[in-house]
């Protein structure tokens, strides 16, 4: 049985992920002006979503220590202002492509469930996000989850896309490879 201390550790370790995904745009901005990163055409930047859309962006995380994989999803509005978040984390380690698949699975879902549209979902798998506009047939349990969120996708939003962004991981103030 897990303890209530080990669980509010992994929920506290979770919430820092999402933090630092959803402050990352303010924190390459800062960095760029104190010469820390390459020039803003290597690095992609974070794009504000067309006008009247919002911007999904998905998450997953492995950590060891907990014998866990966790997903952190936060919403942007047009202007860039985060307005909601979910985190979701399963008591197993998966592979890192069905983790991602999974990430981008509830990710859809739970817009879907609350009704929402007119939203540009952003991941940081290639994997994930190839296999997803691929139409090859995959029987694996990556390629069964892909299937389920290409349904979700297509019976439920009419102006969406899914895309992959190269996500920068900042170590005391340099990028790391």
């Amino acid at each position: 049985m897990i303890s209530k201390q080990k669980i509010f550790c992994q929920r506290k370790h979770l919430c820092r992920r999402v933090q630092r995904s959803c402050n990352l745009v303010s924190v390459q901005h800062q960095l760029q002006r104190q010469q820390f990163l390459p020039s803003a055409s290597t690095v992609q930047q974070w794009q504000l979503p067309a006008q009247g859309c919002c911007k999904c962006n998905i998450d997953t995380a492995f950590p060891e220590q907990f014998q866990q994989t966790g997903i952190g999803i936060c919403l942007r509005d047009d202007s860039g202002t985060f307005f909601l978040a979910r985190l979701l984390y399963f008591n197993s380690i998966y592979p890192v492509a069905v983790g991602e698949s999974l990430g981008l699975f509830h990710a859809l879902q739970w817009m879907h469930d609350m009704q929402f549209d007119n939203i540009d979902f952003e991941l940081d798998s290639k994997i994930t996000t190839d296999a997803f506009h691929s139409r090859r047939t995959d029987v694996t349990e990556f390629g069964n989850i892909i299937d389920a969120c290409r349904d979700i996708f297509t019976t439920s939003f009419t102006n969406s896309r899914v895309e992959f962004t190269r996500r920068l991981m900042i170590f005391q103030g340099k990028p790391l490879p």
